[in-house]
């Protein structure tokens, strides 16, 4: 069980987020205070919106549900072609690309549409649907990440498409998607996973093996980026709980469970002792300017509790999932010099390319040299999600 203080603090922040923030200002999309994403439809805003739907469908907190709803109304036109902006290899905006991210945010229309009726809401689903998952190139199977990434899979991509793409073909399509998603879950898990260290690498290109196409990140025998990033664990992690929750028959669970299992236990094997957190590259803790990071923590976090909840992980794990999030809130969760509570520790952001020629692009120094913010939505979203599983627990 969580702390009274911890529990009245934790809606004191929130409090305070939503009182505070627009859809132009978000206090929790950094990238889009600082210029680096245009206010609208982001994937950042998503975890933030995902994460507070999911909080509200634990309290039934009504004042939660019409934030979202309220926040998602003011950029869904009626006609339900949301304006999604994208950022191309040459640093510029455009407005047209297909891309995962867009889906994050896309999964709260669900919810919305059930309890609202709104029309527009019906027809953004199947705008995402048909604008964005229909459209997305493959390679071995599985979605590119963004189209500007060329046949490259990034794990970050199935969490932000694959519950989507579940819960759409599972409400319209009979549920006919579902072992497509199932196989772009094992075989992302099959060409990521580095048996020696338990662990998925964030990225693979799959043209690997073609020395004029490949990128300088990509390992010429497998394709697989060098590092192992957190977060980017922490995205697949919650893709494979969410969509369990989504696939409520045996035969389906049962092809996720072990992917689980064999994850999180992998994940477990890097816990920091002291803090109880995870790290930047959680199999390099020893190695300088490495540091113990909050979201992709959360993420690990959330996807265990939950895991325990639904019977994908054996209860033993929830006292280990509750501690990953009292670590992180005593090890980042405190009140600044001016008395607000803020959420620090949150790598604001870190990717591979489409370069075939930028040596930094992958490596160790990328991820651990990349802005350290405080109170961002990937973070944020999943705090909300860990918070609200943990309320269950008795």
């Amino acid at each position: 069980m969580l702390s009274n203080e911890l529990q009245k603090n934790f809606k004191e922040y929130i409090d305070y987020l939503l009182d505070n923030s627009t859809v132009e200002k978000p206090l929790w999309n950094k990238e889009v205070l600082i210029g680096l994403k245009k206010p609208g439809w982001t994937y950042i805003d998503g975890c933030m919106m995902v994460g507070l739907m999911g909080y509200y469908q634990v309290t039934k907190d009504e004042r939660i549900f019409n934030y979202v709803e309220n926040f998602i109304d003011q950029i869904v036109p009626e006609d339900g072609r949301v304006k999604v902006y994208y950022y191309n290899n040459y640093n510029e905006y455009t407005e047209t690309g297909r891309d995962s991210d867009p889906c994050n945010m896309a999964k709260v229309l669900f919810p919305l549409y059930d309890k609202t009726k709104k029309e527009k809401y019906r027809k953004a689903i199947e705008y995402f649907m048909n604008e964005q998952v229909r459209k997305i190139p493959r390679i071995r199977g599985n979605f590119w990440h963004k189209i500007k990434y060329y046949n490259q899979i990034w794990l970050d991509g199935l969490y932000m498409i694959q519950p989507y793409f579940a819960e759409y073909t599972k409400r319209y399509e009979d549920k006919m998607s579902y072992y497509d998603i199932l196989y772009q879950l094992q075989n992302c898990f099959d060409l990521t996973w580095e048996d020696d260290k338990k662990l998925m690498v964030h990225g693979y290109d799959g043209q690997f093996e073609d020395p004029e196409e490949r990128m300088i990140w990509a390992n010429k025998e497998n394709g697989h980026s060098p590092i192992v990033w957190l977060r980017a664990c922490g995205w697949y992690e919650m893709a494979l709980v969410d969509v369990y929750e989504i696939m409520e028959e045996e035969k389906y669970r049962n092809k996720i469970k072990p992917l689980i299992q064999k994850t999180i236990d992998g994940l477990l094997i890097y816990l920091d002792p002291k803090t109880k957190m995870f790290w930047q590259v959680p199999n390099m803790p020893e190695k300088e300017e490495n540091y113990v990071e909050t979201s992709g923590t959360l993420m690990i976090a959330y996807t265990i509790l939950k895991a325990v909840r639904l019977g994908a992980l054996d209860k033993k794990y929830q006292e280990i999932g509750l501690s990953i999030l009292e670590g992180t809130c005593n090890t980042y969760f405190k009140r600044d010099e001016n008395g607000n509570l803020t959420l620090g520790g949150i790598c604001i952001g870190a990717g591979l390319s489409a370069s075939k020629t930028d040596a930094y692009v992958g490596t160790y120094e990328m991820y651990v040299r990349c802005k350290v913010v405080n109170d961002d939505g990937k973070a944020i979203g999943p705090f909300l999600l860990a918070f609200a599983e943990a309320s269950l627990v008795k």
